[in-house]
Parts: C-alpha cells; sequence; structure tokens
C-alpha cells in the first residue's frame, strides 16, 4: 500500500492535471449541450449604474454585445435550435444490453451482479457519458452483499494509464465522492480517502477539486485507507470507439460543435430578418407627422391622405426581405450535420418522409445502424469487462477468466418481429440452428425471459418424455345390453 504522503501527493497531483487539461474540454462540451432557458434574466452592469444586460447565464452561440437591446437577445435565445442533445439520444436508445451470453450455469453466471446493481437502468447513464466526452467509468468494490458498482463521468473521475491503449486496468484512479466530499484515490491495493479540515470552506462538489489544486496537499487531511484486494484498480473505462492511441477521447458531440454553431447563426439572421423586414414597408419623403398619435396612425394597413401640394410628397414601398435563402441555408447546414453525425436527415427536419415501409425505415438507417454497431464493439468489450470483473471480486475464478462471453444487444434495425421469428424457425427446422440457441436470438427477449423459456421447455420435453414411455392404458369392459351379460371389450 501506498504511504499516506504518496498517496495524497498522486491524488492531488493526478486530479490537478486532469482539471488543467481535460476539465476545460469537458465544460465547452457541456456547454455546447445546454438548451436555451425559458426567460432571459436583466442583470446591471458592473461599474455602470443605470445600464442592463440580458441574458444572465445564458451564453448564445452567435455573437451578442452585452449591451444590445433585450430583443436582439431574446431573438437570439429563440435562435438556439440545438440537436447535438437529439444525437446523444439517437444513439444512445441504439444501444441497450439486454443479456450475456455465456456457458455458466444460472446460479454461476455473472449477469446476476449486473441485475443486482440495476445496471439495466444505469447503463444509460454510462452510454450517455461515453457518447457526450467520449469516455466513462464504472468503479467496482466488493460490497456487503457482492459486487457493488458505481458509475462516473469523466467530469468526476480521472483515471491514469501505463499504456493508455492497451492496459486493461488502470495504474490509478482518482475521483471526488460528492456525498462526503472527499478525494478518493484507487490503486489496486486499496482506496485512500482525504478530506478538509474546513468544511465550509468548501462551495459544492466541485470545491473540493478546485481548491485542493489551488492549495496543494495542505489542503486536505488523510482520512482513511480502505483495502480492496482485487488485484486490480477496479475500474472500467468505456469509450465510444478504441483508438490507437487511448488518450484520445472525442465523442460524437465534439466534432459537430461548429456545425450546430452555423445553424444557430443561420437561425439567428433568419428570426433577425423576419422580425425587423419579413414585411412590406412604406417611406413617405416630404411629410413629417405632427403629433405621435398621428404618427402611430400610419400603420400597415393604412390608406395614406395627404393634404398636401403631391409634388412636394412621395411615398414609397419598401420591398421584405425573402426569408427564401435564409430557409435553404439552414437546411444545407442540417443536412451537413445529419451526415457528419450519420443520423438520418428526416430525425432533422429535413426532407421528411412519411407512410413508409420497413424495409424503407431499415434502408433510411443504414448509416446509423453502421455507426451504433461499431459504437456497440467498444462498449460491449467493456460490459464484457465488467461482468468479468463481477466474477473476479465474487470469487468465481472460472467466470473472471472466460473470455468467450459476450454482452448481447437489443436489436437496432427495423424489422419485423414476426419476420424474425420465421426466419429463426426455418433454421430451427433445418437444423441450422439448435433450439435453445434460437432461444436466445428472439428478439425483445431479457436473459430472465430466455431462461424462463428455456426452463419450461425442458419440462414439457420432460413430460412429453414421460406420456410416450408410459404404457397404454388398460381396455375398460363395457357390458352390452344385447348380450346376455357378457362382456364385450371396447
Amino acid at each position: 500500500m501506498l504511504s499516506k504522503r504518496n498517496a495524497l501527493e498522486t491524488a492531488v497531483d493526478l486530479w490537478g492535471i486532469h482539471q488543467r487539461d481535460e476539465m476545460p474540454r469537458l465544460n465547452r462540451i457541456d456547454e455546447a449541450l445546454k438548451v436555451a432557458p425559458p426567460k432571459l434574466e436583466r442583470r446591471e452592469f458592473i461599474g455602470v449604474p443605470g445600464r442592463h444586460r440580458y441574458g444572465g447565464e445564458f451564453k448564445p452561440t452567435v455573437a451578442i454585445p452585452d449591451d444590445a437591446p433585450p430583443i436582439m437577445w431574446e431573438l437570439a435565445r429563440k435562435a438556439q435550435t440545438n440537436y447535438l442533445p437529439l444525437l446523444v439520444r439517437v444513439f444512445r436508445q441504439a444501444l441497450r444490453v439486454e443479456g450475456y451470453i455465456t456457458s455458466a450455469p444460472p446460479e454461476q453466471n455473472p449477469w446476476r451482479w449486473w441485475q443486482a446493481n440495476r445496471m439495466d437502468g444505469r447503463q444509460v447513464g454510462l452510454h450517455d457519458a461515453a457518447l457526450k466526452y467520449g469516455a466513462a467509468y464504472l468503479s467496482v468494490l466488493p460490497g456487503d452483499e457482492g459486487p457493488a458498482a458505481r458509475a462516473f463521468t469523466p467530469r468526476k473521475l480521472a483515471a491514469l494509464y501505463q499504456d493508455p491503449e492497451m492496459d486493461e486496468w488502470p495504474m490509478y484512479t482518482v475521483h471526488v465522492d460528492g456525498s462526503s466530499q472527499h478525494l478518493v484515490l484507487t490503486d489496486e491495493e486499496a482506496e485512500y480517502r482525504f478530506g478538509i479540515e474546513d468544511a465550509a470552506a468548501v462551495s459544492g462538489i466541485a470545491g473540493l477539486p478546485s481548491l485542493s489544486r489551488q492549495l496543494g496537499s495542505s489542503a486536505l487531511t488523510f482520512i482513511e485507507a480502505r483495502r480492496h484486494d482485487v488485484g486490480v484498480c477496479p475500474v472500467v473505462r468505456y469509450r465510444d470507439s478504441l483508438l490507437l492511441e487511448g488518450e484520445e477521447q472525442y465523442g460524437i458531440v465534439e466534432p459537430l460543435m461548429v456545425i450546430q454553431e452555423r445553424i444557430d447563426e443561420t437561425s439567428f439572421g433568419q428570426l433577425v430578418a423576419q422580425y425587423f423586414a419579413a414585411f412590406k414597408q412604406r417611406a413617405v419623403i416630404g411629410w413629417v407627422p405632427e403629433s405621435e398619435a398621428e404618427e402611430l396612425k400610419a400603420g400597415a394597413s393604412r390608406i395614406w391622405y395627404l393634404d398636401v401640394d403631391k409634388n412636394e410628397v412621395d411615398i414609397k414601398e419598401l420591398t421584405e426581405t425573402d426569408l427564401t435563402r435564409y430557409i435553404d441555408s439552414g437546411k444545407s447546414a442540417r443536412r451537413d450535420f445529419a451526415s457528419i453525425g450519420q443520423i438520418p436527415a428526416g430525425d432533422l427536419g429535413v426532407d421528411s418522409i412519411s407512410n413508409i415501409s420497413d424495409a424503407t425505415l431499415a434502408g433510411l438507417d443504414k448509416a446509423k445502424n453502421a455507426r451504433a454497431g461499431e459504437i456497440a464493439l467498444s462498449l460491449g468489450e467493456s460490459h464484457e469487462q465488467t461482468q468479468r470483473l463481477f466474477a473476479r471480486i465474487a470469487g468465481d475464478v472460472e467466470a473472471a477468466t472466460d473470455w468467450t462471453s459476450e454482452v448481447r444487444w437489443a436489436e437496432r434495425e427495423a424489422r419485423t418481429w414476426a419476420g424474425q421469428i420465421d426466419g429463426l424457425v426455418k433454421l430451427v427446422q433445418s437444423e441450422i440452428l439448435a433450439r435453445d440457441t434460437a432461444v436466445d436470438m428472439v428478439p425483445g427477449l431479457t436473459d430472465q425471459q430466455v431462461e424462463r423459456a428455456r426452463a419450461d421447455a425442458r419440462k414439457a420435453r420432460a413430460a412429453a418424455t414421460v406420456a410416450a414411455l408410459r404404457p397404454p392404458a388398460a381396455a375398460s369392459a363395457v357390458v352390452s345390453p344385447d348380450a346376455g351379460g357378457d362382456a364385450v371389450f371396447g
């Protein structure tokens, strides 16, 4: 185990490097994923009495001067048409683990620890973080009732690998424990916890790492070290893609942030033109209203009657701004977004169609499904590593070294359930596929449902076998009324 001093210095250094090098990128992604607020705040300029700015914490992607009139801020807010959260949601919904295919009997299948840790629901957060940031983490430690898992975004956990690409396990991880406001270092032997003596100096969860970096190890106090004896640093890294240089973590959001800015700029320009110039305007040369009331009467529907020399007054009509180019430019930007993001353009409101067949829908989703399948390959390796870690902590050596097992993903492609079942039945009938194997491939069934189906099938086959081996029932004697009491066997 590390000494108190070495553990403290390692934790502070690792977290400080993470805050310096990685957090700015993560903060930019978070900012890009925000949606416009329902209303804007009005705040007074610092040092400029009587002057105000609008927006508050709202930061539009378009350039708006701080002292811009309120209407410009309001148009900037309405112009925010953020497709980045939709992008994440489209791929997140296409990634759902339904089971774990292994030769181990149900009582030894590490999948039970997946269920015990409610990972059916928590996998959504793991996939979400991996898609957004390029990485997510799952810590698994021995608990009172077996392996206990806890998920982290890269905003809350930093990991150090000797070889970022080849190493399965990190050397060290450090994370912020929000419940206790502790800075926690983990290695292959133990967890080391550090806190701040003056808890009042910490404002929120983010205060601890900030303070530890500013003041160094002197701000933190060693609390305890807890041995876990797993033999590895028990943290699994989830990545949206397995890159040749493991430290490169992009996710699916960052490459599209610039195109999202184009969409917002076009939308803003369209709204400004629509608000100020999308209607015919009239200009009167040689006449000035005598009062504000007279000026207000000069509305869009007014018929002008001027009791002045017509040679001295000229009334002109200004043509409204054509919004077609703005609309076309917006469509072009969204098509680029859909192309680079590999999602159907119809999901962004471009070239939307309706009343289409399953086959056509599958064709439209081909690029999305291909990319989702690629992401699933990477995430699947991490899920399988998690299953082996569950088994390792539970003391099941055989399952912990089972490299042939794999997770089973939910069906992504638009195919009819009846068609898939018909295909499986034909494969079983032609003896290409075993019946028990076909049950695993039935779309929509969880591992628990598959096991119940197999158990029911075994019972049915056993009952059929017993019935086949049972001797024929003895014939019953029937007395014919015409036979004088002689027995006739029917």
